[in-house]
Parts: structure tokens; sequence; C-alpha cells
């Protein structure tokens, strides 16, 4: 009986640590989501921040603390534009135990700093309105939304291209 209730319970929040799977698609333009961009629930009350990270096909698995899943709540969510077009400082010309940063570095955290602020307004970019969590008209509710979420973006202006579906 007892291990009957602990299964019940299990299964009821979704696994152990009481996170729910959600994952989902960015599609920016109607096209896939850039590889590398974030998709982040920001937490509307007593739950923890959620985040993941966008495939080359535009999908993603939310985590929280490096735990696949989100805590049941509500969210706003907010999406961080791909820095792999800026070439990273080589971490191989930094001694083992050295904390000195690589050559560059400062100069690379500038550039994505710039990118992040201000990012290109062209197709495929993302607005920086859904980066901040005050403008982002984009919500999700765990687990009222459900485990798939698609948020449907316009690069354009900032404005939704349609709510996020579920």
């Amino acid at each position: 009986m007892l291990l009957t209730v602990a299964v019940a319970i299990v299964s009821a929040t979704g696994c152990g640590n009481g996170l729910r799977p959600v994952s989902g698609k960015l599609v920016v333009d109607g096209k896939p989501g850039m590889e590398g961009a974030r998709v982040v629930f920001v937490p509307q009350g007593n739950t923890k921040m959620a985040n993941g990270v966008v495939g080359a096909d535009g999908t993603f698995e939310m985590m929280t603390y490096q735990k696949k899943g989100v805590m049941p709540g509500d969210y706003k969510v907010t999406m961080i534009n791909s820095t792999k077009s800026i070439p990273q400082p080589e971490f191989a010309a930094v001694p083992e135990g050295s904390r000195t940063p690589p050559p560059g570095w400062f100069e690379w955290q500038a550039q994505v700093t710039k990118l992040l602020e201000n990012p290109p307004k062209e197709p495929g970019w993302i607005p920086k309105s859904y980066s901040e969590p005050g403008k982002t008209p984009l919500k999700w509710s765990v687990p009222k939304d459900g485990p798939k979420a698609t948020f449907e973006i316009s690069s354009g202006n900032g404005t939704k291209a349609s709510d996020a579906q579920k």
C-alpha cells in the first residue's frame, strides 16, 4: 500500500524532484530559431528559473539547475539571441591555474554585450523586447499549458507574431 502511494505521488508530480517536463520549439519569422539561442522561464511566484538551449532545428528542452523539467507555476518567457556568431578566445592559450583571462577575452565580452543589448534588426534575430521580463508578451503556466511549447515570434518590431501554442 505504501509503495502504491509513493508511485502515485511521483507519477502525479512528473518526477521525484517535482519538476514537470517542458520542451518545445522556437520559431522566428516562420523558421526554426537560431541554434544557441536561449528560452528562459522567469518565475512569477515562488518557483525557480528554468532555461533551454535552442538546437539547430529550433527545439529546446527546459531545465532547472541542470535537471530536466520546470517547477509548477506561472512564468514570463524571455528569449536571448545566440552569440555563436562571435568567435570565442582560445582558452588553450591560458596556463592551467592562471587567473588571467585569455587574450581577447574582454573584447569578446564587449562584442557579446553589444549584440545582446542591440540585436540586428534582420530576419531570424530575436528583438530585445523578448529578452526583458517586463516587456515580453509571452507567458507559460506549468502544468496548465502542457509539456509542449511552441513560441512563434517575428524579428520585425518586437511584437508577437502569435501566442504561444500548446
